[in-house]
């Protein structure tokens, strides 16, 4: 069937169909990564990473590994999640001008994690240390919240250390465990793990407890932790309490856990049930499991739920119940503000989603394992450098935003950098919201390094 054609639908085509030229040399997809850059200009944040990365290259070399892992940094910030798009931002305009046009290639970052020694993912460690303890030096001393979990995260090649252990999604696949320490409310990460699938969550969890403990800066003070079912061992609850440190777990459904429940409904006049609202009810009862050397504060969720009939239909006169317990030696929150600062862990699982969808935390593409862990770690900085900038100078709304949300309002508007010097400036399409934003950033920039200056 031929398409009618007539001179109209000629002239259409031809006003949207137009030739392209390529030789604008100021047009940027990323021009607001000037102003991160700015910030760790502030911090000297290059030799940051020299501090602490003992490995060097030849002294002719183009490019000295704080080069190439700030470069990293900055892809993994921006979104390039893997080393074939770091191409994509090597060819970006106004992100050569910003980083006077000497950038590494994905190869050279490829070839630095087969390079670095063992000991780099502990020198990594150092450096994101020093860089929380950078942030922490322009903060009033605070009280953290520690929150604990782990992930599985799927490997679709022949990864090294990798096993078939728990995988929820992709039954039978083999696996990374991918373990994590996050500050409640704030969001620094402290400290990651990468293991083997077959790796349970507690698996060597007082070694990574301390590990974040030798983290956190001098002036932060960790006053509780909180953890999930996989956590829940006397042995941790020994440690804190040992050490004067506040814990909340949940517990392992076991038997013995079973039986306390059991016992509070057989003596609910005892352990009165305390109605939250509609769904939740509370109690507590303190008691020491079988194989415990001592008892311990127990609280006991009851979740109302209506019984169905045959049909799949609601029957709201009935009821069934599930249950959960919650360990602790928190002893002035009531059974129900234990029940909700619990509750407020959840966050954790937002975090990681974020880590994983914003910072490809779950893609160990690399062969080997240590070039996995090593830009794993690079990730964690990323992180950690991003959440800094946002809440040291993006405005107070922008605060809780998830790096998804700040590349499509902020870091990933297009623009020209225009000009050089004292003249260099960035021309945007008219949007009030960023035009907002940049002049909060702008002022908050200044001020921080007149601080540091004057520090």
């Amino acid at each position: 069937m031929s398409l009618p054609q007539n001179n109209n639908k000629i002239n259409s085509f031809n006003e949207f169909n137009i030739p392209a030229k390529f030789d604008n040399n100021t047009v940027s997809n990323v021009p607001s990564f000037t102003y991160l850059e700015a910030a760790k200009s502030i911090i000297d944040f290059k030799s940051l990473i020299s501090d602490n990365i003992s490995y060097r290259k030849a002294p002719n070399a183009t490019f000295q590994p704080a080069d190439i892992i700030d470069f990293m940094v900055d892809g993994s910030t921006l979104g390039y999640s893997r080393f074939s798009h770091f191409e994509n931002l090597r060819q970006d305009a106004g992100y050569l001008k910003i980083k006077d046009f000497n950038v590494p290639s994905e190869k050279v970052c490829r070839d630095l994690l087969k390079a670095l020694p063992e000991e780099s993912r502990n020198e990594l460690r150092k450096l994101n240390k020093d860089l929380l303890s950078l942030m922490a030096k322009n903060q009033a001393p605070r009280e953290v919240i520690l929150d604990f979990d782990d992930t599985v995260c799927t490997v679709f090649g022949n990864q090294e250390g990798s096993a078939n252990g728990y995988n929820p999604r992709y039954k039978g696949r083999p696996s990374f465990k991918e373990k994590v320490a996050i500050i409640s409310k704030t969001d620094e990460l402290l400290n990651l793990t990468l293991e083997e699938g077959t790796h349970h969550s507690n698996h060597e969890f007082l070694k990574f407890l301390e590990s974040c403990i030798e983290t956190l800066p001098e002036t932060w003070y960790l006053k509780r932790i909180r953890a999930d079912r996989g956590f829940f061992d006397q042995k941790n609850f020994r440690y804190c309490e040992d050490n004067g440190i506040e814990y909340i777990i949940k517990a392992k459904m076991q038997n013995g856990v079973k039986k306390i429940i059991d016992y509070a409904n057989e003596n609910s006049d005892q352990y009165p049930w305390v109605k939250i609202d509609n769904t939740f009810s509370v109690t507590e009862i303190r008691i020491p499991l079988k194989s415990w050397d001592r008892e311990r504060r127990f609280v006991l969720i009851k979740k109302s739920l209506p019984k169905c009939n045959k049909k799949g239909q609601m029957l709201f006169e009935e009821f069934t119940y599930e249950y959960q317990a919650i360990v602790t030696n928190v002893d002035y929150l009531t059974a129900e503000e234990v029940f909700n600062d619990y509750n407020q862990r959840c966050n954790i699982e937002n975090k990681i989603d974020e880590l994983k969808e914003g910072f490809a935390f779950d893609q160990n593409t690399q062969i080997n394992r240590k070039c996995n862990e090593l830009y794993l770690l690079i990730k964690m900085i990323a992180f950690n450098l991003n959440n800094w900038f946002k809440r040291t100078f993006l405005p107070e709304s922008m605060h809780h935003h998830e790096i998804t949300t700040l590349r499509r309002i902020f870091y990933k508007i297009a623009g020209n950098i225009c000009g050089s010097g004292w003249y260099k400036h960035i021309r945007f399409a008219p949007n009030k919201i960023l035009e907002k934003t940049i002049k909060h950033l702008r002022t908050a920039l200044t001020d921080f390094r007149k601080k540091v200056v004057l520090n």
